[in-house]
């Protein structure tokens, strides 16, 4: 066949000039030639089955698949052979390991190169978790923003933890991680819940010589918001156990007994509903109460006809005085429920936003206690009320900081939002002082960051870098809101104008503020710990992240 000039397609040529072209430009063609899959047919990819990184590996990684399922199922392999990919084999599982590993050695390296060349500061969160076979482990993650002002969330560490569960091990866990990742210079903060030994941690890590803190530490130790929503929750909800246990007895009866499941079902195909599972009651599991109630509400005929029916003889009942008192209990949680949501963004900045949600929840707390719901649901918002007082009734630092690097609030519209909320609050609290101590701390970050910042030019003139005091400009700037406003996007498109409070915002709206980025690896790590997923022993689990 006579090569077609220039692959021009003729009315009779077939598809002889697509394999003149693939064969000459692509190194593609039929059996025997490079690239080929057999039967004259072009292949338009190479099958990398031996590359690490890449095919089983990856998907084992990133989707956690069941490593029996991926290296000894026949059915599987029989279904890639046929429908996917002719010369798909099985991975045997110390293959499937070994690649694994290389794969993460392989990109772990290239984090730390990265980490080591990338101009700006990390912020890190980190908890621990015990597994089903008794192993403690840490996890350890980072989060930056990118040289493309895009936020950024890695695992730096899932490793079995050998030592005690105290202050001065994890700090040592956190300092030879912050060393192997380069960060001993460039950690911002850390994010951790309310236990104990983390506190005692943070303080450990302030007094290490080895680690270079910014502003001494003072910004460094940011506690999850989601955990201290949490606190709150469990705290009101031991007032209302009592009441709301019938409730909570029914689900579990549904969910316990195949009766009762088969009952549940006729009872929603009476009344017109669909069938579904209704959430359990987790005090550990973050808004779970809030989920319980919210599912059964929206089935509580089908509820109550089950519960009275099988309480007839004892005389318990669920009343409309049951449901009342759910209703306005999950009115309340669902403020809770929605600032747990902001709180847990990951890929989104979410630090700015802690006080203005928190004015949210103290605003619902007080509207229901002012519309007089009864005694057991105010005994229920006053120990709501004095948890929340002994965590915010002053905000760390930090969170005002965030504040005012909003574009639509500066200095100026958080001492708006502190005075409305501590008025919610009835709390005397002195907002100036307040918002003016918290300025004098962006001062000095200003200074610290002028004084490492070159001039910038900007067209035929250049920008001086004001140091040692909040830019002036910055404050009398006139925000425009934006029906899409996202902040990260707006300090990105005004850091020639503000280059010092650019590079600040850089950092502090990566802070997460929650630990929901650590808690969600544990959740992968039970499903990898299967029994029927022991290719990784938990010292080696650390491969799979």
């Amino acid at each position: 066949m006579k090569k077609p000039k220039n692959y021009k397609w003729q009315k009779n040529d077939g598809t002889g000039t697509m394999s003149w072209h693939l064969r000459s430009e692509h190194g593609l063609g039929p059996e025997g030639e490079e690239g080929s899959s057999g039967g004259g047919q072009a292949q338009l990819h190479r099958y990398a089955s031996d590359m690490p990184g890449t095919g089983m590996p990856f998907v084992y990684n990133r989707d956690r698949m069941i490593a029996e399922f991926v290296c000894e199922s026949s059915n599987y392999e029989y279904f890639n052979r046929v429908a996917l990919q002719p010369q798909y084999r099985k991975v045997p599982r110390n293959t499937l390991k070994r690649r694994t590993q290389q794969s993460y050695y392989a990109y772990r390296g290239y984090l730390m190169e990265m980490f080591r060349t990338y101009d700006g500061c990390v912020s890190l969160t980190s908890d621990t978790w015990t597994s089903t076979y008794g192993e403690l482990f840490v996890c350890v993650t980072a989060h930056w923003i990118d040289d493309d002002w895009l936020l950024q969330k890695r695992i730096i560490c899932f490793e079995a933890m050998e030592d005690a569960h105290n202050g001065f091990n994890i700090k040592s866990r956190l300092v030879s991680c912050c060393k192997n990742f380069h960060l001993v210079d460039k950690l911002f903060s850390i994010s951790l819940d309310n236990a104990t030994a983390n506190t005692s941690a943070m303080q450990f890590l302030k007094e290490d010589p080895s680690i270079k803190l910014v502003l001494n530490g003072s910004l460094m130790h940011v506690r999850c918001c989601a955990h201290i929503l949490n606190l709150c929750v469990q705290d009101g909800l031991d007032e209302l156990r009592t009441l709301l246990e019938p409730i909570r007895n029914v689900i579990r009866w549904i969910r316990a007994a195949r009766s009762a499941k088969r009952i549940f079902k006729q009872k929603c195909e009476e009344y017109g509903l669909r069938k579904k599972v209704i959430a359990l009651h987790t005090p550990t599991r973050w808004n779970s109460t809030y989920k319980l109630l919210h599912d059964a509400i929206a089935y509580r005929d089908v509820l109550t006809d089950m519960y009275n029916e099988s309480r007839a003889t004892d005389g318990q009942f669920i009343t409309n005085d049951h449901w009342s008192l759910a209703k306005i209990v999950h009115d309340v949680l669902e403020t809770f429920d929605n600032a747990t949501h902001i709180f847990s963004y990951v890929y989104e900045p979410n630090i700015h936003t802690v006080i203005l949600e928190c004015i949210k929840i103290i605003c619902t707390i007080k509207q229901t206690s002012l519309a007089k719901p009864g005694a057991a649901v105010k005994r229920l918002l006053d120990n709501m009320k004095v948890k929340w007082c002994a965590y915010f009734t002053r905000f760390p630092p930090i969170y005002a900081i965030a504040a005012i690097l909003d574009p639509g609030l500066k200095l100026e519209g958080l001492t708006n939002l502190l005075t409305f909320y501590y008025q919610q609050l009835d709390v005397q609290f002195d907002v100036p002082y307040y918002v003016s101590n918290c300025k004098r701390i962006l001062e000095r970050l200003c200074e610290d960051y002028g004084a490492v910042i070159k001039p910038q030019p900007v067209g035929s003139s250049t920008v001086l870098l004001d140091s040692g005091f909040l830019d002036p400009e910055y404050l009398t700037y006139q925000f425009e809101s934006e029906e899409n406003f996202h902040i990260i996007q707006w300090w990105k498109n005004h850091s020639s104008n503000f280059p010092v409070l650019a590079r600040i915002a850089k950092n502090i709206l990566a802070i997460p503020a929650s630990i929901i980025a650590s808690e969600s690896a544990f959740s992968a790590g039970r499903r990898v710990l299967d029994k029927k997923d022991l290719v990784f022993l938990p010292k080696a689990l650390k491969c799979v992240y």
